[in-house]
């Protein structure tokens, strides 16, 4: 059963349903210009009142995750110069066809996703992962603690004597020697300063299980010092776990969609009634970038043409990219204002004009038309955040991309969101 979706417009009701059915059941018109998310998605009726007027192909959260993304199509990074702020490296470079996996860290879908909520343990029992065929040296959030920040992240931990645990135990013996097996972990730390600074990862690892140090499997990845810097592909399966199955889970319930009723080229200008933009500007920016305008109209699911219109009845949403150079910085003013904090200022603090149909972990933005078939191209673009113990430094634009998304032709179905 679909879930069933109001709009107060004037004085009308508009009642909008979409109900799930199996992909093969019913043929659509929507086409992609590539088979790649064609495995991922799901075919959705959409129902005004009791009437059928279409269909909308919609991601399947349940079979996606965040190595499932295509590479990205272009190259960029992020400087040194924050650094100083954050306390740790806040540098990155990557290039044309590198994965969004390789890319993001803990701290950049710590809003989006909630990731840090999650514990290895729950991770594995969600991608069908046995936490004892994890090898310790695989988790290199654990292998760069230290001694002192293990026993403070992992419950109980500190209570085991040193030969209780056998990596713990390796550790101190190839430093210190023999003589404090029968000495509790706590007491190790509180005494030795050199031994609570010991790195976990100062002792081969690679023979040893996440289950051969106890608790470490129920800790929450955020527990952990400096889990905002840990790359998401650090975190043994969590690149596998499906983002309807994050803490701040991925979904398509309650979902506005809209229809393609006109495609139009870059030779438009001067669009007012538009419905992308961003969080800093708002989500009606228009289009002032004289006759460099390409965008998609929409049409409410009334569709009873324009004798009879409803306030949202032909909006425009404007293209993402700069249709002569593709580019937005440091071709400023094209795009719009992105980010915020100290990092708001990374990419001019620009960002493509779109919209979130599925929230703050990744923007959904127009990235092509074509007048002449009636096409449509989109990308998604990510963001990078940061903070230090002591300051959040916000987040960058949303310009980690373009990654390529959905397909559409006019009449198409299209998702909106809120």
């Amino acid at each position: 059963m679909g879930q069933i979706f109001r709009y107060l417009k004037n004085t009308k009701l508009l009642t909008t349903a979409l109900t799930t059915v199996a992909m093969l059941a019913v043929p659509i018109t929507q086409v992609r210009a590539a088979d790649y998310w064609y495995d991922k998605s799901i075919t959705e009726n959409v129902i005004d009142g009791d009437r059928f007027v279409g269909q909308v192909r919609l991601p399947d959260w349940d079979n996606i995750t965040l190595e499932d993304f295509p590479p990205m199509q272009e190259g960029g990074s992020i400087g040194t110069e924050f650094n100083s702020y954050a306390g740790y490296d806040l540098s990155r470079e990557w290039i044309a066809g590198d994965s969004l996996v390789d890319i993001l860290k803990l701290g950049d879908v710590e809003e989006g996703f909630a990731a840090q909520e999650l514990s290895i343990g729950e991770i594995a029992v969600i991608t069908g992962v046995e936490t004892n065929d994890i090898a310790l040296s695989a988790f290199e959030l654990a292998k760069e603690q230290s001694l002192g920040e293990l026993v403070e992240a992992v419950p109980r931990l500190g209570q085991q004597q040193v030969s209780e645990v056998e990596p713990i135990a390796k550790l101190v013996e190839a430093q210190f020697g023999s003589g404090y097996e029968d000495t509790s972990i706590d007491s190790l730390v509180e005494s030795d300063l050199a031994a609570k600074e010991l790195k976990f990862g100062e002792v081969d690892l690679s023979q040893y299980s996440i289950d051969d140090l106890p608790g470490l499997s129920d800790t929450a990845l955020k527990e952990f010092t400096g889990w905002e810097n840990a790359d998401v592909n650090d975190v043994p399966a969590l690149s596998k776990v499906a983002l309807s199955q994050m803490p701040n889970p991925l979904s398509n319930i309650a979902l506005p969609v809209m229809r393609i009723d006109a495609v139009w080229s870059d030779a438009e200008s001067n669009r007012q009634r538009t419905v992308s933009g961003s969080y800093e500007e708002g989500f009606n920016v228009p289009c002032t970038a004289g006759s460099r305008c390409p965008y998609i109209e929409l049409d409410d699911i009334e569709n009873f043409g324009s004798d009879w219109r409803l306030p949202t009845e032909g909006v425009q949403w404007i293209e993402g990219r700069d249709p002569q150079s593709g580019n937005i910085c440091p071709d400023a003013p094209w795009g719009v204002r992105g980010g915020h904090g100290v990092l708001g200022a990374v990419n001019c603090g620009k960002e493509p004009t779109g919209r979130h149909p599925f929230g703050k972990a990744f923007k959904f933005a127009i990235w092509g038309t074509d007048e002449t078939t009636d096409s449509v191209e989109t990308a998604i673009f990510f963001r990078f955040c940061a903070k230090s113990p002591v300051v959040d430094l916000g987040c960058t634009p949303y310009f980690i991309g373009p990654i390529p998304f959905f397909s559409f032709r006019r009449d198409n179905w299209i998702f909106l969101g809120i």
